[in-house]
């Protein structure tokens, strides 16, 4: 079938064809086999993102660490709430689900109901069709008093610093108490998108990013940083031969999992 994704929402067709590849690759990562059913149904010229050798890399490495994460809060969390934002056609649900687990994907409308043409409907996965920044979408995830992880893989780059303080105020005003793990650009790659190998092949830009992970706290005090992790601690073991010389300049370079806590206070 055809699909017609512009801007930022097109980069998800990225994420997803690299999940694909690395599916039918003889040494898988990830065994992101619905990855290779969607891609399979979708007429889209995605051999335009062969020649980005680093961001297949990179987009593995970023997806099997920050399901790592979410493992981890699931088994200290066995019935938790989870939130992705700007979920795209994402699966990390079926790589991750215990069969208890509560799961929200939230993504603009038109790229929900692309969403909803390739995944059955599950009772405990619910989809909400709004912007990161429509301070209603809150609402539509219910808690219940459990535990509550916030994901943002593949996003917080392409909002500006105003638009990541309006997300920032919405989760704090939206819930009592959360975990966040949010995938962080390096901040010397702002506005560089044209020189990014499968990024410069759609409209896309970065326009927000970080050295520490500072940068959260500093823009909603009441967010507390929990921890940083670099991709590269696991990029390092997927490059092959020469490449993996790159590995201190990647340690700079690339992106980085951000991880936070968030408790209202009484």
């Amino acid at each position: 079938m055809s699909i017609k994704l512009d801007g930022v929402m097109e980069t998800l067709l990225i994420t997803l064809y690299v999940k694909a590849k690395d599916a039918l690759s003889s040494t898988p990562v990830i065994h992101d086999q619905k990855a290779v059913e969607i891609v399979n149904k979708i007429d889209y010229d995605f051999k335009k993102f062969d020649s980005g050798e680093m961001s297949y890399y990179g987009v593995l490495a970023r997806a099997k660490m920050m399901d790592a994460q979410a493992k981890k809060f699931i088994q200290e969390n066995h019935d938790c709430v989870i939130v992705s934002i700007g979920c795209g056609l994402d699966t990390r649900f079926s790589r991750i689900d215990n069969g208890k687990i509560q799961w929200y994907n939230l993504d603009f409308p038109e790229v929900i109901a692309q969403r909803e043409l390739f995944f059955e409907k599950n009772e405990r996965v619910k989809n909400i069709g709004k912007s990161a920044l429509d301070a209603t979408w809150t609402q539509d995830v219910k808690t219940d008093g459990k535990k509550l992880l916030i994901i943002s893989e593949g996003m917080l780059m392409y909002l500006k610093q105003n638009e990541i303080s309006q997300l920032l105020q919405i989760l704090t005003y939206g819930f009592d108490s959360f975990e966040a793990q949010f995938d962080l650009l390096y901040k010397g790659l702002v506005n560089k998108a044209a020189m990014h190998d499968t990024l410069k092949k759609t409209s896309a830009q970065f326009h927000w990013g970080v050295t520490d992970g500072s940068e959260i706290v500093a823009l909603c005090s009441a967010i507390q940083q929990k921890g940083l992790i670099n991709f590269t601690d696991e990029l390092k073991h997927l490059l092959p031969g020469i490449k993996k010389l790159l590995t201190p300049i990647m340690y700079i370079s690339n992106n980085r999992l951000g991880i936070y806590t968030y408790q209202r206070k009484a």
